[in-house]
């Protein structure tokens, strides 16, 4: 995954198709995303998407830098710190570079997710 947020820089998440592989075939044919930042609790940010999908693989427990999707949110979650969700979430894979970036966000900053090249699986 290839992402930026608006006028703060770039990050660069590996998604891995074996985690959760209907729920990032949805978030494929919605590419490209753009969404508004928002927090819960500082523990993770997140952008609200179009993807419908129901809970696949999900767990609740998630550690700093991995990225999940929140199915009653219709949400895309990138992890601030490691985090036990009140909500299950189905993981997609995690940030590889660019945490700095994803740190430094503010509510209502954008985020552009440009283009997702699975791995694993695919």
């Amino acid at each position: 995954m290839h992402a930026k947020v608006l006028g703060k820089g770039i990050f660069v998440g590996n998604l891995f198709k074996h985690l959760s592989p209907v729920t990032l075939t949805k978030i494929l044919r919605e590419v490209p995303i753009i969404g508004r930042v928002n927090f819960y609790e500082r523990g993770f940010a997140y952008i609200l998407t179009n993807v419908v999908a129901g809970e696949e693989k999900s767990r609740k427990e998630f550690k700093k830098g991995e990225i999940a999707f929140m199915p009653s949110g219709s949400s895309i979650c990138f992890f601030l710190q490691d985090v036990r969700s009140y909500k299950p979430m189905n993981p997609l894979g995690e940030v590889v570079q660019g945490m700095d970036v994803l740190e430094s966000c503010k509510r209502g900053d954008s985020i552009e997710i440009e283009r997702i090249s699975q791995l694993g699986g695919t």
